[in-house]
Protein backbone atom coordinates (compact mmCIF):
# COMPACT_ATOMS: atom_id res chain seq x y z
CA UNK A 1 0.00 0.00 0.00
CA UNK A 2 1.32 3.42 -0.92
CA UNK A 3 2.48 5.59 2.00
CA UNK A 4 2.14 9.33 2.19
CA UNK A 5 4.95 10.94 4.18
CA UNK A 6 5.65 14.51 5.24
CA UNK A 7 8.20 16.27 7.44
CA UNK A 8 6.84 18.45 10.23
CA UNK A 9 9.04 21.16 11.77
CA UNK A 10 7.84 23.12 14.79
CA UNK A 11 9.72 24.44 17.77
CA UNK A 12 12.39 21.94 18.75
CA UNK A 13 10.97 19.02 16.80
CA UNK A 14 11.57 17.54 13.38
CA UNK A 15 9.43 14.44 12.98
CA UNK A 16 8.68 12.09 10.14
CA UNK A 17 5.23 10.50 9.78
CA UNK A 18 3.51 8.08 7.45
CA UNK A 19 -0.13 7.54 6.66
CA UNK A 20 -1.62 4.84 4.50
CA UNK A 21 -3.51 6.33 1.59
CA UNK A 22 -6.59 4.30 2.55
CA UNK A 23 -6.64 5.60 6.14
CA UNK A 24 -6.16 9.17 4.97
CA UNK A 25 -9.00 8.96 2.46
CA UNK A 26 -11.36 7.47 5.01
CA UNK A 27 -10.98 9.93 7.88
CA UNK A 28 -9.51 13.21 6.66
CA UNK A 29 -12.97 14.73 6.19
CA UNK A 30 -14.09 13.78 9.68
CA UNK A 31 -13.71 15.85 12.83
CA UNK A 32 -11.94 14.69 15.99
CA UNK A 33 -15.37 14.76 17.59
CA UNK A 34 -16.68 12.33 14.96
CA UNK A 35 -13.82 9.90 15.54
CA UNK A 36 -14.12 10.23 19.32
CA UNK A 37 -17.81 9.29 19.11
CA UNK A 38 -17.05 6.19 17.02
CA UNK A 39 -14.23 5.08 19.32
CA UNK A 40 -16.38 5.70 22.36
CA UNK A 41 -19.17 3.62 20.88
CA UNK A 42 -16.67 0.82 20.32
CA UNK A 43 -15.62 1.04 23.97
CA UNK A 44 -19.21 1.05 25.24
CA UNK A 45 -20.02 -1.98 23.09
CA UNK A 46 -17.42 -3.92 25.08
CA UNK A 47 -19.65 -3.83 28.17
CA UNK A 48 -21.25 -7.20 28.89
CA UNK A 49 -24.92 -7.02 27.91
CA UNK A 50 -26.10 -10.48 28.91
CA UNK A 51 -26.62 -11.87 32.39
CA UNK A 52 -25.85 -15.36 31.13
CA UNK A 53 -22.12 -14.92 30.51
CA UNK A 54 -20.26 -17.67 32.44
CA UNK A 55 -17.42 -15.34 33.49
CA UNK A 56 -18.72 -11.78 33.64
CA UNK A 57 -21.77 -10.17 35.17
CA UNK A 58 -23.96 -7.94 33.04
CA UNK A 59 -22.44 -4.44 33.19
CA UNK A 60 -18.79 -5.49 33.54
CA UNK A 61 -16.02 -4.66 31.11
CA UNK A 62 -13.78 -7.55 30.02
CA UNK A 63 -10.12 -7.85 30.88
CA UNK A 64 -7.45 -9.62 28.87
CA UNK A 65 -4.32 -11.02 30.57
CA UNK A 66 -1.13 -11.70 28.65
CA UNK A 67 1.84 -13.58 30.10
CA UNK A 68 5.41 -13.54 28.88
CA UNK A 69 7.66 -16.60 28.63
CA UNK A 70 8.89 -16.87 32.22
CA UNK A 71 5.43 -17.02 33.88
CA UNK A 72 4.17 -19.38 31.20
CA UNK A 73 7.04 -21.77 31.93
CA UNK A 74 5.98 -21.95 35.60
CA UNK A 75 2.30 -22.41 34.82
CA UNK A 76 0.93 -18.86 34.86
CA UNK A 77 -0.91 -17.73 31.71
CA UNK A 78 -1.76 -19.14 28.30
CA UNK A 79 1.14 -20.10 26.01
CA UNK A 80 -0.84 -18.79 23.04
CA UNK A 81 -3.34 -15.95 23.23
CA UNK A 82 -4.73 -14.17 26.26
CA UNK A 83 -6.83 -15.12 29.25
CA UNK A 84 -10.10 -13.39 30.07
CA UNK A 85 -10.62 -12.48 33.72
CA UNK A 86 -13.37 -10.82 35.72
CA UNK A 87 -12.15 -8.01 37.94
CA UNK A 88 -13.77 -5.02 39.60
CA UNK A 89 -10.69 -2.97 38.83
CA UNK A 90 -11.18 -2.89 35.06
CA UNK A 91 -14.85 -1.97 35.26
CA UNK A 92 -14.12 0.78 37.80
CA UNK A 93 -11.20 2.10 35.74
CA UNK A 94 -13.33 2.35 32.59
CA UNK A 95 -16.18 4.02 34.49
CA UNK A 96 -13.86 6.61 36.00
CA UNK A 97 -12.49 7.74 32.62
CA UNK A 98 -15.97 7.56 31.09
CA UNK A 99 -17.51 9.64 33.87
CA UNK A 100 -14.82 12.31 33.61
CA UNK A 101 -15.35 12.51 29.84
CA UNK A 102 -19.10 12.87 30.35
CA UNK A 103 -18.76 15.61 32.98
CA UNK A 104 -16.17 17.53 30.97
CA UNK A 105 -18.32 17.63 27.83
CA UNK A 106 -21.81 18.64 29.01
CA UNK A 107 -22.71 19.97 25.56
CA UNK A 108 -22.63 16.38 24.23
CA UNK A 109 -24.90 14.77 26.83
CA UNK A 110 -27.87 14.43 24.48
CA UNK A 111 -25.85 13.13 21.55
CA UNK A 112 -25.12 9.53 20.65
CA UNK A 113 -23.24 7.74 22.14
CA UNK A 114 -22.80 10.16 25.06
CA UNK A 115 -26.40 9.89 26.26
CA UNK A 116 -25.69 6.19 26.93
CA UNK A 117 -22.99 6.92 29.50
CA UNK A 118 -25.18 7.35 32.61
CA UNK A 119 -26.76 3.94 32.07
CA UNK A 120 -23.38 2.34 31.29
CA UNK A 121 -22.09 3.70 34.60
CA UNK A 122 -25.20 2.62 36.50
CA UNK A 123 -25.00 -0.97 35.27
CA UNK A 124 -21.26 -1.14 35.87
CA UNK A 125 -21.53 0.07 39.46
CA UNK A 126 -24.16 -2.59 40.19
CA UNK A 127 -21.54 -5.30 39.58
CA UNK A 128 -19.31 -4.13 42.42
CA UNK A 129 -21.36 -6.08 44.96
CA UNK A 130 -19.68 -9.16 43.53
CA UNK A 131 -16.32 -7.98 44.85
CA UNK A 132 -17.16 -6.32 48.14
CA UNK A 133 -16.73 -7.36 51.76
CA UNK A 134 -16.49 -5.28 54.94
CA UNK A 135 -17.08 -2.08 52.93
CA UNK A 136 -13.90 -2.58 50.87
CA UNK A 137 -13.30 -4.40 47.60
CA UNK A 138 -11.23 -7.18 46.10
CA UNK A 139 -9.61 -7.39 42.69
CA UNK A 140 -11.33 -10.76 42.13
CA UNK A 141 -14.85 -12.09 42.72
CA UNK A 142 -15.45 -14.82 45.26
CA UNK A 143 -15.05 -18.45 44.27
CA UNK A 144 -15.05 -21.70 46.22
CA UNK A 145 -11.83 -23.68 46.65
CA UNK A 146 -11.78 -26.89 48.70
CA UNK A 147 -15.10 -25.92 50.27
CA UNK A 148 -13.86 -22.46 51.32
CA UNK A 149 -14.74 -19.09 49.77
CA UNK A 150 -11.60 -17.44 48.40
CA UNK A 151 -10.63 -14.50 46.19
CA UNK A 152 -8.33 -15.51 43.37
CA UNK A 153 -8.44 -15.64 39.54
CA UNK A 154 -11.42 -17.64 38.39
CA UNK A 155 -10.50 -18.07 34.73
CA UNK A 156 -6.79 -17.38 34.29
CA UNK A 157 -4.60 -20.33 33.31
CA UNK A 158 -2.89 -21.32 36.58
CA UNK A 159 -1.30 -24.50 37.82
CA UNK A 160 -3.03 -25.54 41.07
CA UNK A 161 0.10 -24.73 43.09
CA UNK A 162 -0.56 -21.01 42.41
CA UNK A 163 -4.15 -21.07 43.68
CA UNK A 164 -3.14 -20.31 47.23
CA UNK A 165 -0.56 -17.69 46.32
CA UNK A 166 -3.21 -15.73 44.40
CA UNK A 167 -5.84 -15.85 47.19
CA UNK A 168 -5.41 -12.16 47.95
CA UNK A 169 -7.05 -9.76 50.44
CA UNK A 170 -8.99 -6.63 49.55
CA UNK A 171 -6.74 -3.82 48.35
CA UNK A 172 -6.54 -0.03 48.41
CA UNK A 173 -6.30 0.30 44.64
CA UNK A 174 -9.44 -1.65 43.76
CA UNK A 175 -11.31 -0.14 46.71
CA UNK A 176 -10.39 3.46 45.86
CA UNK A 177 -11.17 2.93 42.16
CA UNK A 178 -14.55 1.35 42.97
CA UNK A 179 -15.41 4.12 45.43
CA UNK A 180 -14.41 6.77 42.89
CA UNK A 181 -16.73 5.14 40.36
CA UNK A 182 -19.49 5.10 42.96
CA UNK A 183 -18.98 8.80 43.70
CA UNK A 184 -19.16 9.60 39.99
CA UNK A 185 -22.32 7.51 39.75
CA UNK A 186 -23.81 9.52 42.58
CA UNK A 187 -22.93 12.74 40.79
CA UNK A 188 -24.27 11.64 37.39
CA UNK A 189 -27.16 9.32 38.29
CA UNK A 190 -28.03 10.69 41.74
CA UNK A 191 -27.70 7.21 43.26
CA UNK A 192 -26.40 6.32 46.70
CA UNK A 193 -22.63 5.86 46.82
CA UNK A 194 -20.65 3.08 48.51
CA UNK A 195 -18.27 5.28 50.50
CA UNK A 196 -18.65 4.56 54.20
CA UNK A 197 -16.63 5.81 57.14
CA UNK A 198 -15.39 2.27 57.63
CA UNK A 199 -14.08 2.23 54.06
CA UNK A 200 -12.40 5.61 54.47
CA UNK A 201 -10.67 4.55 57.66
CA UNK A 202 -9.41 1.34 56.08
CA UNK A 203 -6.92 3.41 54.09
CA UNK A 204 -5.71 5.17 57.23
CA UNK A 205 -5.33 1.84 59.04
CA UNK A 206 -2.89 0.26 56.59
CA UNK A 207 -0.03 2.71 56.15
CA UNK A 208 3.72 2.48 55.73
CA UNK A 209 4.69 3.08 59.36
CA UNK A 210 7.43 1.46 61.48
CA UNK A 211 8.08 -1.47 59.19
CA UNK A 212 10.93 -2.89 57.16
CA UNK A 213 9.28 -2.52 53.77
CA UNK A 214 9.11 -4.65 50.68
CA UNK A 215 12.36 -5.20 48.74
CA UNK A 216 11.21 -3.20 45.72
CA UNK A 217 10.36 -0.20 47.91
CA UNK A 218 13.66 -0.45 49.76
CA UNK A 219 15.51 -0.38 46.45
CA UNK A 220 13.73 2.87 45.59
CA UNK A 221 14.31 4.36 49.04
CA UNK A 222 10.58 4.26 49.79
CA UNK A 223 10.55 3.22 53.45
CA UNK A 224 8.40 4.35 56.37
CA UNK A 225 6.72 6.99 54.24
CA UNK A 226 3.51 6.92 56.32
CA UNK A 227 1.63 6.84 53.01
CA UNK A 228 -1.03 4.32 52.00
CA UNK A 229 -0.11 0.69 51.39
CA UNK A 230 -1.61 -1.53 48.73
CA UNK A 231 -3.13 -4.37 50.74
CA UNK A 232 -5.89 -3.72 53.30
CA UNK A 233 -4.61 -6.52 55.48
CA UNK A 234 -2.25 -6.92 58.41
CA UNK A 235 1.02 -8.34 57.10
CA UNK A 236 1.81 -9.54 60.64
CA UNK A 237 -1.45 -11.45 61.05
CA UNK A 238 -0.43 -14.79 62.62
CA UNK A 239 -3.16 -16.55 60.65
CA UNK A 240 -1.78 -15.52 57.28
CA UNK A 241 -0.13 -18.52 55.57
CA UNK A 242 3.61 -17.91 55.19
CA UNK A 243 4.34 -20.73 52.79
CA UNK A 244 3.86 -19.36 49.27
CA UNK A 245 2.18 -22.51 48.02
CA UNK A 246 -0.19 -23.19 50.88
CA UNK A 247 -3.64 -24.15 49.63
CA UNK A 248 -6.06 -21.32 49.00
CA UNK A 249 -8.34 -22.81 51.64
CA UNK A 250 -5.65 -22.12 54.25
CA UNK A 251 -6.49 -18.44 54.11
CA UNK A 252 -5.92 -15.04 52.56
CA UNK A 253 -2.36 -13.89 52.11
CA UNK A 254 -0.44 -10.86 50.83
CA UNK A 255 1.83 -11.87 47.93
CA UNK A 256 5.32 -12.60 49.30
CA UNK A 257 3.98 -11.97 52.82
CA UNK A 258 4.78 -8.25 52.90
CA UNK A 259 2.80 -5.15 52.02
CA UNK A 260 4.06 -2.54 49.56
CA UNK A 261 3.78 1.12 48.58
CA UNK A 262 2.84 2.06 45.01
CA UNK A 263 2.79 5.70 43.88
CA UNK A 264 -0.16 5.21 41.51
CA UNK A 265 -2.19 3.39 44.17
CA UNK A 266 -1.58 6.37 46.45
CA UNK A 267 -2.66 8.71 43.67
CA UNK A 268 -5.88 6.77 43.17
CA UNK A 269 -6.63 6.93 46.89
CA UNK A 270 -5.95 10.68 46.92
CA UNK A 271 -8.31 11.18 43.97
CA UNK A 272 -11.09 9.30 45.74
CA UNK A 273 -10.56 11.23 48.98
CA UNK A 274 -10.76 14.51 47.08
CA UNK A 275 -14.04 13.49 45.45
CA UNK A 276 -15.37 12.37 48.84
CA UNK A 277 -14.15 15.64 50.41
CA UNK A 278 -12.14 13.68 53.00
CA UNK A 279 -8.64 15.12 52.88
CA UNK A 280 -8.63 14.97 56.67
CA UNK A 281 -7.80 11.24 56.66
CA UNK A 282 -4.53 10.15 58.25
CA UNK A 283 -2.03 9.43 55.50
CA UNK A 284 -3.36 12.04 53.08
CA UNK A 285 -0.52 14.52 53.50
CA UNK A 286 2.08 11.76 53.49
CA UNK A 287 0.67 10.34 50.25
CA UNK A 288 0.92 13.81 48.72
CA UNK A 289 4.53 13.97 49.82
CA UNK A 290 5.17 10.56 48.26
CA UNK A 291 3.79 11.75 44.91
CA UNK A 292 5.90 14.90 44.94
CA UNK A 293 9.04 12.98 45.87
CA UNK A 294 8.47 10.40 43.14
CA UNK A 295 8.44 13.21 40.57
CA UNK A 296 11.35 15.08 42.13
CA UNK A 297 13.46 11.90 42.20
CA UNK A 298 12.45 11.01 38.63
CA UNK A 299 10.87 7.71 39.63
CA UNK A 300 8.28 7.83 36.84
CA UNK A 301 9.35 4.46 35.45
CA UNK A 302 9.72 2.66 38.76
CA UNK A 303 7.46 3.98 41.53
CA UNK A 304 4.43 2.04 40.30
CA UNK A 305 4.74 -1.59 41.33
CA UNK A 306 1.46 -2.47 39.61
CA UNK A 307 1.73 0.22 36.92
CA UNK A 308 4.89 -0.20 34.84
CA UNK A 309 4.20 2.67 32.49
CA UNK A 310 6.53 5.66 32.62
CA UNK A 311 3.77 8.16 31.88
CA UNK A 312 1.16 6.77 34.26
CA UNK A 313 2.44 8.94 37.11
CA UNK A 314 1.98 12.09 35.01
CA UNK A 315 -1.52 10.99 34.03
CA UNK A 316 -2.46 10.13 37.62
CA UNK A 317 -1.39 13.47 39.10
CA UNK A 318 -3.34 15.21 36.31
CA UNK A 319 -6.52 13.29 37.22
CA UNK A 320 -5.93 14.11 40.89
CA UNK A 321 -5.56 17.79 40.14
CA UNK A 322 -8.65 17.68 37.95
CA UNK A 323 -10.89 16.70 40.88
CA UNK A 324 -9.42 19.18 43.35
CA UNK A 325 -6.46 17.32 44.83
CA UNK A 326 -4.00 20.17 44.36
CA UNK A 327 -1.15 18.91 46.55
CA UNK A 328 1.27 18.67 43.62
CA UNK A 329 3.84 21.42 44.10
CA UNK A 330 4.64 24.04 41.47
CA UNK A 331 8.13 22.71 40.79
CA UNK A 332 6.79 19.21 40.33
CA UNK A 333 4.21 20.45 37.85
CA UNK A 334 7.01 21.88 35.74
CA UNK A 335 8.97 18.64 36.10
CA UNK A 336 6.00 16.66 34.83
CA UNK A 337 5.85 18.79 31.69
CA UNK A 338 9.59 18.47 31.06
CA UNK A 339 9.48 14.72 31.63
CA UNK A 340 6.68 14.32 29.11
CA UNK A 341 8.38 16.46 26.49
CA UNK A 342 11.65 14.54 26.91
CA UNK A 343 10.11 11.16 26.09
CA UNK A 344 8.40 11.87 22.79
CA UNK A 345 10.05 10.17 19.82
CA UNK A 346 10.23 10.77 16.09
CA UNK A 347 6.92 9.19 15.11
CA UNK A 348 5.01 11.40 17.58
CA UNK A 349 4.42 8.70 20.19
CA UNK A 350 5.87 8.51 23.68
CA UNK A 351 8.35 6.00 25.08
CA UNK A 352 7.38 3.65 27.89
CA UNK A 353 10.89 3.66 29.33
CA UNK A 354 12.47 0.73 31.22
CA UNK A 355 9.70 -1.65 30.19
CA UNK A 356 9.63 -4.66 27.89
CA UNK A 357 6.13 -3.62 26.76
CA UNK A 358 6.13 -0.31 24.86
CA UNK A 359 2.35 0.19 24.79
CA UNK A 360 2.62 3.27 22.55
CA UNK A 361 -1.09 4.08 22.28
CA UNK A 362 -1.74 4.16 26.02
CA UNK A 363 1.63 5.78 26.79
CA UNK A 364 0.85 8.50 24.26
CA UNK A 365 -2.63 8.92 25.74
CA UNK A 366 -1.22 9.29 29.27
CA UNK A 367 1.30 11.86 28.05
CA UNK A 368 -1.19 13.93 26.10
CA UNK A 369 -3.79 13.88 28.88
CA UNK A 370 -1.27 15.25 31.40
CA UNK A 371 0.18 17.75 28.93
CA UNK A 372 -3.29 19.06 28.08
CA UNK A 373 -3.91 19.57 31.80
CA UNK A 374 -0.59 20.98 33.02
CA UNK A 375 0.99 22.44 29.89
CA UNK A 376 0.86 26.00 28.59
CA UNK A 377 -0.87 25.49 25.27
CA UNK A 378 0.52 28.78 23.99
CA UNK A 379 4.07 27.46 24.32
CA UNK A 380 5.49 26.24 20.99
CA UNK A 381 7.03 23.06 22.42
CA UNK A 382 3.77 22.02 24.07
CA UNK A 383 1.69 22.79 20.99
CA UNK A 384 4.04 20.89 18.70
CA UNK A 385 4.18 17.92 21.06
CA UNK A 386 0.39 17.62 21.20
CA UNK A 387 -0.02 18.04 17.44
CA UNK A 388 2.53 15.34 16.72
CA UNK A 389 0.96 13.08 19.31
CA UNK A 390 -2.44 13.46 17.69
CA UNK A 391 -0.90 12.65 14.32
CA UNK A 392 0.47 9.42 15.77
CA UNK A 393 -2.88 8.42 17.26
CA UNK A 394 -4.72 9.07 14.01
CA UNK A 395 -2.08 7.17 12.04
CA UNK A 396 -2.73 4.12 14.24
CA UNK A 397 -6.52 4.23 14.21
CA UNK A 398 -8.12 1.00 13.02
CA UNK A 399 -11.25 0.91 10.87
CA UNK A 400 -13.27 -2.26 10.41
CA UNK A 401 -16.93 -2.82 9.56
CA UNK A 402 -17.74 0.79 10.37
CA UNK A 403 -15.93 0.67 13.72
CA UNK A 404 -13.11 3.00 14.69
CA UNK A 405 -10.80 1.87 17.47
CA UNK A 406 -7.28 1.58 18.83
CA UNK A 407 -5.60 -1.63 19.92
CA UNK A 408 -5.75 -2.28 23.65
CA UNK A 409 -2.47 -1.62 25.44
CA UNK A 410 -1.44 -2.94 28.85
CA UNK A 411 -2.55 -0.80 31.78
CA UNK A 412 -1.84 -2.97 34.82
CA UNK A 413 0.49 -5.72 35.98
CA UNK A 414 1.04 -8.35 38.66
CA UNK A 415 3.33 -8.23 41.71
CA UNK A 416 6.82 -6.70 41.88
CA UNK A 417 8.41 -10.06 41.08
CA UNK A 418 6.35 -10.39 37.91
CA UNK A 419 6.36 -6.70 36.99
CA UNK A 420 6.13 -6.43 33.19
CA UNK A 421 5.80 -10.21 32.90
CA UNK A 422 2.04 -10.64 33.40
CA UNK A 423 0.00 -7.76 31.98
CA UNK A 424 -3.67 -6.74 31.94
CA UNK A 425 -5.31 -4.90 29.04
CA UNK A 426 -8.76 -3.54 28.27
CA UNK A 427 -10.12 -2.48 24.89
CA UNK A 428 -12.68 -0.27 26.61
CA UNK A 429 -10.14 1.48 28.84
CA UNK A 430 -7.76 2.29 25.98
CA UNK A 431 -10.50 3.60 23.70
CA UNK A 432 -12.35 5.67 26.30
CA UNK A 433 -9.10 7.36 27.28
CA UNK A 434 -8.11 8.12 23.68
CA UNK A 435 -11.64 9.38 22.97
CA UNK A 436 -11.38 11.83 25.86
CA UNK A 437 -8.13 13.19 24.41
CA UNK A 438 -9.65 13.67 20.97
CA UNK A 439 -12.45 15.71 22.51
CA UNK A 440 -9.98 17.82 24.49
CA UNK A 441 -7.85 18.45 21.39
CA UNK A 442 -10.96 19.41 19.43
CA UNK A 443 -11.68 22.10 22.02
CA UNK A 444 -8.13 23.30 22.62
CA UNK A 445 -7.19 23.52 18.93
CA UNK A 446 -10.50 24.35 17.19
CA UNK A 447 -8.79 25.57 14.02
CA UNK A 448 -7.12 22.18 13.50
CA UNK A 449 -9.09 19.59 11.56
CA UNK A 450 -8.28 15.94 11.08
CA UNK A 451 -6.78 16.62 7.67
CA UNK A 452 -4.41 19.15 9.27
CA UNK A 453 -3.02 16.51 11.62
CA UNK A 454 -2.63 14.13 8.68
CA UNK A 455 -0.70 16.43 6.35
Amino acid sequence: MKNISRIFVAGFYTLTFSFSALAKDNIENLSLKDIAAKSLQYAISEQIQSGTDPLYWQGEFPTQIESSLVPILVGVGKPIGKNQEATAFTTASVINVLARLYLDNPELKKEDPYFQIPYVIHTGVKTFSRYGSNDTFNFYPATVDDGVTVRRPINMTLLPLWHGFTNIPNDADTTSSVLTASLYNQQINKEKNLVTEKAIQSFAKYRDVNRRGMFYNRREGVTNTESFMTWLFDENDPNMPRFFFSKASKGTRIPFNINDVDCIVNGNVLKMLALAKRKDVAGHDQACRLMNEAIREDQHATCGIYYPNTLNLSYTVATMDQVGETCLEADQRKMVIEKILSLQIEDGSWVNDHNIWKDPILTTAFAMYALLHFGDLKETRVQASLIFGMHYLLANLHQKNGQYYWDADHYFTATAIARSLIMWSSKAYTNVLVSSILLQMDKKFPSYKVKNYMM
